[in-house]
């Protein structure tokens, strides 16, 4: 075999073994990075509803984790922020986490008034810029600002319209103590469309479709999870049963246990805000059976602080409650890593197979 033979021989080899790494590497990104993220986007739903009676109006929210949520890998890292009245602006507390572990992130609240808001997300939408108005989202503390100026529903609505939204990921549903409720969704055409509780019905839900728009959905089970709320809803309200507890059965029903890395999410805390009487109930990791329950007025009355949750629960129920959501995670984790591994493995024998069969031919005696 000549020398130009084997310099062939040798560069078709390395080239093979080149697509074997590429194909590998791609492999591995793909089942252990990309599939999870990417189920994860699919299976986010969380959920907010709001139900009233004569004596009592509760607006409800839950929070789940998949796994690009700054939460997945810190279940217990939910924080209440206080932060107390002041000269022209009403007392509120949020609900949230640390973005990069020092920008506070409010996801929902509610104020001394009785007015409380919640988000879910939603597919982004583009729109149409207002220059014109007083206030920037993204700048101008949109949350806070709605909760420390704004009483009511309508008054909420009137302070969300004042914003310009370059885009708008989420839609946010309000309800105050009198019973008003609303959602305001980014519209089709890059306006915000409202949509307001009916006399005729007392609850109002809200999940990961968007309201304007449908078709616009994250979360292959956003549809079941708002037709299991608005079914409860409809019989706990119809037969005047609505308590805490009657409410906290629907956010137990709403809620998820499943692993981020098949494509779920974990609720990681779940939250019933009281307007009539001022309190919040919040059950974190699903343990429905003892909730941190704070008196907001009273809270405020305390000064301004942030609290993590994992500090406002008895121990041993947190480390229940984190180790049933770590077992959860484990458990995803490897019925999805073995198959995978084992797939991973065969390739490996396969780039083993061909740098063994590189190495004999570049050591086979020439034969010309």
């Amino acid at each position: 075999m000549t020398e130009l033979k084997l310099r062939y021989i040798r560069e078709g080899i390395a080239v093979k073994m080149r697509h074997v790494r590429v194909l590998v590497t791609g492999v591995a990104t793909i089942l252990f990075i990309g599939i999870p993220s990417a189920l994860s986007q699919m299976s986010l739903a969380c959920t907010s509803f709001m139900a009233m009676t004569d004596h009592l109006v509760i607006l409800g929210d839950s929070e789940d984790a998949g796994a690009d949520h700054p939460l997945a890998r810190n279940p217990a890292g939910g924080i209440v922020f206080f932060l107390p009245a002041s000269a022209g602006n009403y007392g509120r507390m949020h609900l949230g986490w640390l973005w990069q572990g020092k920008y506070r992130s409010f996801q929902a609240g509610m104020n001394d008034q009785g007015l409380a808001y919640a988000l879910t997300a939603v597919p982004d939408v583009s729109m149409n810029r207002h220059p014109e108005r007083p206030f920037l989202h993204g700048r101008d503390s949109f949350y806070d600002r709605i909760l420390r100026n704004a009483a009511t529903v309508e008054e909420a609505i009137d302070l969300t319209l004042q914003f310009d939204f370059p885009s708008c990921w989420f839609q946010i549903q309000y309800a105050d103590a009198t019973g008003n409720s609303a959602i305001i969704s980014p519209g089709i055409g890059g306006e915000m469309v409202i949509t307001t509780r009916t006399p005729e019905s007392d609850y109002l839900v809200a999940a990961t479709f968007n309201v304007a728009d449908p078709n616009q959905f994250i979360g292959r089970d956003s549809f079941r999870r708002h037709t299991t709320a608005e079914e409860m809803l409809a019989t706990i309200t119809d037969d005047a049963i609505l308590t805490i507890s009657s409410f906290s059965e629907v956010l137990a029903a709403v809620a998820r246990q499943r692993a981020y890395f098949l494509g779920g999410s974990y609720t990681v805390y779940s939250t019933a805000y009281d307007l009539t009487n001022r309190e919040a109930h919040i059950y974190l990791l699903s343990h429905f059976g003892e909730p941190i329950q704070i008196d907001v007025i009273e809270a405020l009355q305390e000064g301004e602080r942030a609290i993590f949750l994992k500090d406002m629960i008895p121990s041993k129920s947190l480390r229940s409650a984190t180790r049933r959501y770590w077992a959860t995670q484990t458990v995803g984790g490897l019925a999805l890593f073995l198959p995978l591994g084992a797939i991973l493995y065969g390739l490996a024998l396969l780039v083993r197979l061909v740098s063994r069969l590189k190495k004999r031919r570049d050591t086979k005696p020439d034969s010309a």
